[in-house]
């Protein structure tokens, strides 16, 4: 009997023990991986709104996210990005101490102002992001009804049809590179764009494509020579050789 109690106890002590070495190796593990897979370079991919040490300093930020092997599982396992205007990111582990990361933002194609706020929305119309200050390199809308503005929802507006010319000329903003102030609609809405001390007329019409190519070829010298006043574009048409340009003192 004593002898069986003895051997109770001495296989007790053994698992014990053998659990005790199982946990000091998992914690050796999880310090060898710490130190070794610590982050070193970072390689960022996608990102245009923020600028690569923003990214950084928002998502290498604890001692989680500075090893490459918990800066990966962080993101495999995150459902949503607090981040503003990034719609997702990946990880991918170069080596122990580099990783990649690939930044997907939210798609913004114009914003418009509502009780001191910037409501940015994107090609659909969707409310992706507010702030409080405008940011550079989108344009506000003005002269537009909105019947409702809610974040993460779709704009509705009150008439036909001037969403997609809302959309059409910010697609065209884009494509051609043109960095504007503001687009207006004007009480019978025709377009007047705003950049700087200069004010562009379009006019209205259904779409302004040849208007806004030409546009991208006058603009740059207009501001080269730091002019200021009215480009009156309301009649042109393709091939046309002259543009009026009313010089304001």
């Amino acid at each position: 009997m004593i002898d069986k109690l003895h051997r109770r106890l001495k296989k007790k002590k053994l698992r014990k023990f053998v659990l005790i070495l199982i946990i000091i190796g998992i914690f050796l593990g999880f310090a060898i991986v710490v130190f070794f897979a610590k982050i070193d370079n970072v390689s960022i991919v996608g990102c245009e709104f923020y600028t690569e040490e923003e990214i950084k300093e928002k998502v290498i930020k604890n001692i989680v996210t500075k090893n490459s092997i918990g800066l990966y599982l962080t993101y495999q396992l995150k459902k949503e990005i607090d981040i503003p205007f990034v719609e997702k990111m990946d990880v991918n582990i170069i080596s122990w101490d580099s990783v990649e990361i690939i930044v997907y933002e939210k798609a913004m194609v114009a914003c418009i102002k509502y009780m001191g706020e910037y409501l940015y929305f994107d090609k659909d119309g969707v409310i992706v992001e507010s702030t409080t200050e405008p940011i550079e390199n989108v344009p506000l809308i003005e002269g537009v009804t909105f019947q409702k503005m809610n974040l993460h929802e779709k704009l509705e507006v009150k008439e036909d049809g001037i969403f997609e010319k809302i959309l059409g000329i910010s697609q065209l903003l884009s494509k051609y590179k043109l960095d504007l102030d503001k687009v207006a609609f004007e009480y019978d809405k025709s377009v007047t764009l705003y950049t700087g001390e200069i004010r562009v007329k379009l006019g209205k019409k259904e779409r302004y494509d040849e208007q806004i190519a030409e546009l991208s070829k006058l603009l740059p010298k207009a501001q080269k020579k730091n002019l200021k006043g009215v480009l009156n574009m309301e009649n042109f048409e393709e091939g046309q050789n002259q543009v009026i340009f009313q010089m304001e003192e």
